[in-house]
């Protein structure tokens, strides 16, 4: 079995060490880390991934997933060297168990006799993961990595950023369509452009127009965020959405891509959306390993929740599109209320107001969309506002009658 390259640098682990795993009803939990088998003398697995005759004896563990994500086993360790194992990873239960995951050799032609398996693990599912004598039975360590990315909310407020560096982001968290069915569609990508041999540790994401296998491709491949809050902004406000691009082959860079927002999270909502944007990278600056900076106004949505999507289309035959570093801020804007009646008034770091309503709700921000301070007013016609503990700059005030909903937004200094 040919050995699985992965993009990754592997976490500093400790050793677990579990002596009672001899069939897998008594199978020992096991956590990310080195774990030591000290020989394997349980009960064979039944269940033979691979369809091959069972062995004589067999050594269990288990492990439940904590979120979903995906689990690298590994027994291709320094401590290993020159070893045979064999490894099955199962769900279900033990009466009826389900092949995940089955390795044997990495690369039996390099005489390296060890077993790695990557998977994906779905939150709360219990794995059962079972070694067995076919080859040896010598004791041995095997390895576990986890990789649960932490995903975007549901409904994502302002200011916004992804600079994608949790590797599987894109297939756990991400809406992604492969529209031309062609099997190959977005995914997280951390080369090693230096050619050291390690990912120089700094992911994005990618879509092929070109693969080493399949040749040429026609992608028509999007990825499409979680909704986006602007109800809280007006159309007087900047939103801009800032991202990287590039084609990263210099040769081949010529990747079309559109960006679109939209008030609805489908491809139809996209396509008849008035905010887009529209480039084939490389005759733009984004030839080769350099992102280039590109950027688009959204501010004509605010005041409604939406979406947006990166699509790669309309192209074939050159090779990877990168985009990486999504961001999206607001800048308020200033004097929107005219309710003339309200004072604020600054003084050492003190934001007194006057002529308040019966009740207000306030929200301090910096002037990229940042709220640094919130509150509600009640029954107080003044009031002051301790921000001592906020760094000196310009901020933007936001004050909401909570009857009438009226707002006023005042630039002030602190």
């Amino acid at each position: 079995m040919k050995k699985i390259t992965l993009l990754f640098v592997l976490l500093l682990l400790v050793a677990n060490f579990s002596f009672s795993q001899n069939t897998c009803g008594t199978a020992s939990p096991v956590t990310p880390g080195i774990t030591s088998v000290g020989a394997i003398n349980g009960t064979a697995p039944t269940l033979i991934c691979d369809a091959d005759d069972p062995a004589t004896f067999g050594e269990w563990y288990s492990y439940t997933a904590p979120g979903n994500g995906y689990i690298n086993i590994t027994t291709d360790l320094p401590a290993n060297a020159g070893g045979d194992t064999n490894l099955m990873v199962y769900s279900g239960s033990c009466g009826a168990l389900v092949c995940e995951a089955y390795s044997d050799d990495i690369d039996v032609i390099g005489n390296n006799f060890l077993s790695e398996v990557l998977f994906e693990i779905t939150s709360g599912t219990t794995y059962y993961i079972a070694f067995d004598d076919r080859w040896d039975d010598a004791g041995f360590d095997f390895q576990i990595n986890e990789y649960i990315p932490t995903c975007d909310p549901s409904i994502i407020t302002l200011p916004y950023s992804n600079d994608f560096n949790e590797l599987f982001e894109v297939d756990i968290c991400w809406n992604t369509l492969d529209n031309d069915g062609d099997g190959h569609g977005w995914f997280d990508v951390d080369y090693d452009l230096n050619n050291d041999g390690n990912p120089d540790g700094n992911p994005c994401i990618g879509s092929a127009s070109w693969d080493s296998t399949d040749g040429e491709l026609f992608p028509d491949n999007w990825i499409i965020s979680n909704a986006i809050d602007l109800t809280g902004f007006s159309t007087s406000d900047l939103i801009e959405m800032t991202w990287k691009a590039r084609g990263i082959d210099p040769d081949f860079p010529d990747e079309n891509y559109t960006v679109y927002v939209a008030t609805g999270d489908q491809t139809s909502d996209f396509l008849s959306s008035p905010v887009s944007f529209n480039e084939i990278i490389g005759q733009n600056g984004g030839a080769g390993q350099t992102f280039v900076d590109r950027s688009l106004d959204m501010s004509s949505l605010a005041g409604q929740m939406v979406y947006f999507a990166f699509r790669h289309h309309n192209v074939s035959d050159q090779f990877v599109l990168n985009i990486d570093d999504i961001a999206i801020t607001a800048t308020l804007s200033v004097d929107e209320f005219n309710n003339n009646t309200v004072k604020i008034v600054t003084n050492d770091k003190v934001i007194s107001l006057f002529n308040l309503p019966n009740a207000t709700e306030y929200s301090l921000y910096s002037v990229n969309g940042k709220r640094v301070a919130k509150g509600t007013i009640t029954n107080q016609s003044s009031y002051n506002i301790d921000v001592k503990s906020i760094s000196s700059s310009v901020y933007i005030i936001e004050l909401v009658d909570s009857d009438t909903k009226d707002i006023l937004r005042k630039k002030i200094v602190l």
